[in-house]
């Protein structure tokens, strides 16, 4: 996660001064432990150059702005761990476009001052109208809208500055609603218009629009709260930006761990030969390709969606020898590499169905495996790989690090030797060589 500060100061260094609508506020120390980025409000005018500087920072994942996502008025990068910045040239207010709330978005800029810092900071009558809003906004996501609302609920004795703001943006409704649920202690508001007058009728009309529309990510991105899968993603692996695009698994950190070993593996390796399976978007494999430009990659993929993406990520990178075929496991993969590759690598689904759990609108079958203990490709995959692995040649597997006892003693049958887990989290990253009648 960049530093804030110097993010902010290098915007103004160029005539951009966003307004900080949440994040980094010391009296916000427990929103803070529980969301770690930083909300900005930026002129339209200006998205062109506050964007030349967030683009170079080095974040993890960013939404593509195409298609339907041309209606979110922000662009958002964010890190590891859940750190973000997300920069909005429109007040949220979907499922109504950003000009429903023109208003309350010139409140917060007329009433803005500069703090110690340097920031400059909405007064908390026009900030706590801005998230009595999206808290009751309908979709998901809006919890951390909740908790900075009441923060500042706590912080106003006099509601009549904010009552006042609230009537002329047109949200009075959501404002009363709003502070009512927060003085009864009963959690987020429930639900009810946002918009006063025409715009509320509007408002119903569209949000029953909403509520039917399928599939569900359509609903979700109109909705300004897209999942991941909803909509292309950008993501950074080792230095090479791929495009995961709709429905196709988008990498985890995780992928990092993949790279950095295949990379020290093959280090001393003249031309190495190296395989991915089960490669989706093609990030692990273009990110070796690319360090190791004299090697070898091929990448192999069931889903033809997924094949389509790794392809154009490889066109796109200029990495034109890299192989992207379509084909379950290792079958698609030459036999003219048999006996002769250095390293297999795959990240197959491997979840149990008892443990799984949905990860946005990510096909299910990309996350899930098969078996009761969710390892059957896993197996299959380290059976197979025997036939293209060189002696001393390496295999790496990624599952839960408590399946790892699972597989130990089969794998050992096999023929592999295994090394020692690289753990991230629940997650075990598994080298282990291959060395038949060991």
């Amino acid at each position: 996660m960049p530093e804030i500060a110097s993010v902010i100061a290098t915007l103004a260094d160029i005539g951009v001064e966003p307004l900080v609508l949440s994040g980094q506020r010391p009296e916000d120390a427990e929103s803070a432990k529980q969301e770690r980025g930083i909300q900005l409000l930026i002129r339209r005018a200006d998205v062109r150059a506050a964007t030349a500087v967030l683009e170079p920072q080095p974040w993890r994942y960013s939404w593509i702005r195409r298609g339907l996502m041309r209606l979110v008025p922000m662009v958002d990068y964010w890190w590891d761990g859940g750190a973000f910045i997300e920069a909005y040239w429109g007040l949220p207010a979907a499922p109504l476009p950003p000009i429903a709330l023109a208003r309350l978005a010139t409140a917060l800029w007329s009433r803005a001052e500069k703090d110690p810092v340097g920031y400059w900071r909405p007064d908390v009558a026009s900030l706590a109208v801005h998230y009595a809003v999206q808290a009751c906004r309908p979709g998901r996501g809006h919890d951390a809208d909740w908790r900075h609302f009441v923060n500042l609920r706590s912080q106003l004795a006099d509601l009549s500055a904010a009552s006042a703001i609230a009537r002329q943006a047109g949200v009075a409704s959501a404002f009363r609603r709003a502070v009512a649920a927060a003085d009864a202690g009963s959690g987020p508001p429930p639900r009810g218009p946002v918009f006063d007058g025409p715009l509320g009728i509007a408002w119903w009309c569209t949000t029953a629009v909403q509520a039917r529309l399928r599939p569900r990510r359509l609903a979700r991105i109109l909705a300004g709260v897209p999942s991941l899968g909803d909509a292309p993603i950008r993501c950074r692996v080792a230095g090479t930006e791929v495009v995961a695009d709709t429905g196709v698994f988008v990498p985890t950190p995780d992928a990092e761990i993949f790279v950095d070993m295949v990379r020290k593996r093959v280090a001393g390796l003249p031309r190495p030969r190296i395989v991915e399976v089960g490669t989706g978007c093609g990030a692990i494999a273009l990110a070796i390709a690319n360090a190791r430009r004299d090697g070898v990659v091929h990448a192999a993929e069931i889903d033809v969606g997924a094949v389509r993406c790794a392809q154009r990520n490889a066109e796109r990178l200029g990495l034109h020898d890299v192989v992207v075929s379509r084909g379950s496991l290792l079958e698609p993969v030459s036999s003219e590499l048999v006996g002769g590759v250095d390293v297999v690598i795959a990240n197959l689904p491997f979840y149990p169905a008892r443990n799984f759990a949905s990860i946005g609108s990510v096909p299910r079958d990309t996350i899930q495996g098969p078996g009761d203990d969710g390892l059957d490709l896993v197996r299959q995959l380290a059976a197979d790989a025997r036939r293209y692995l060189r002696p001393d040649g390496w295999l790496i597997l990624q599952m839960f690090a408590w399946q790892v006892e699972l597989l130990t003693d089969e794998l050992k049958r096999m023929g592999y030797v295994p090394g020692n887990p690289r753990l991230s989290g629940p997650f075990a990253i598994w080298p282990m060589d291959y060395r038949p009648g060991a």
